[in-house]
């Protein structure tokens, strides 16, 4: 429980101090489907389909489909690589993105509860209305915790989670320059043995010309086992 309190702590005190700074609000909502196929114990092919929108539901944000397969490596740790197609809501027109990702996940227990992360490398092309592509990297950095909520004895488990996540622009071969932060905390629900769902608070910080945007967003994912 100190654990906990002092993340919460933490994230609550990183909330408040980029609302300070905020020139520009979003309440917003993102739906997720997460669809693993197994192809052999160490190799599944996965399928992430996500929705989301601004003013909660009301408008249109982003459409992004993503692709990948993933390598596991031991019982915690796994390589995953894929591709990205985003098509993003901006005045006027939609930004197109395409990228093409590589990604080390691990996770460690301690005791009851576990330590996750990521680190994924992005290469991102990037169109606006007509103007050519535009290329970029970028490098992403996750970490979290997950601590169960019932009796370690139960099949159908419930877990807090909660998770930060840093973006980095990489430029002359370096990632220094800051993009976004995400800071997501909810509840995990295994629902069988074939679906989880994860639900929560997420507050994203990006990085604008004239400051930062935030968005506030309730973030819904169900992963599904084919």
């Amino acid at each position: 429980m100190k654990k906990l309190s002092l993340i919460t702590f933490l994230c609550l005190i990183t909330m408040f101090f980029f609302k300070i700074k905020a020139q520009e609000r979003q309440d917003n909502a993102w739906k997720a489907l997460f669809s693993d196929y197994s192809l052999t114990a160490s190799k599944t092919l996965r399928l992430e389909t996500h929705i989301r929108t601004k003013r909660f539901f009301a408008e249109n944000d982003q459409y992004l489909i993503r692709p990948s397969i993933i390598f596991k490596v031991n019982r915690y740790s796994n390589f995953s690589t894929g591709v990205s197609f985003i098509s993003t809501n901006m005045p006027g027109n939609r930004l197109l993105e395409n990228n093409i990702w590589q990604q080390f996940s691990f996770s460690l227990p301690v005791k009851r509860n576990k330590y996750f992360g990521w680190i994924r490398l992005e290469q991102r092309w990037i169109k606006r209305g007509s103007i050519s592509r535009e290329f970029s990297s970028r490098i992403r950095f996750r970490s979290g915790f997950q601590f169960p909520i019932n009796k370690k004895s139960r099949v159908l488990s419930t877990n807090f989670i909660i998770f930060n996540e840093v973006f980095l622009l990489i430029e002359e071969n370096f990632p220094y320059r800051y993009n976004q932060n995400w800071t997501f905390f909810g509840f995990q629900q295994k629902i069988s043995n074939k679906l989880i769902l994860l639900s929560g608070f997420q507050r994203n910080s990006i990085l604008k010309e004239n400051g930062f945007l935030h968005k506030n967003i309730w973030s819904t994912v169900l992963f599904y086992k084919l």
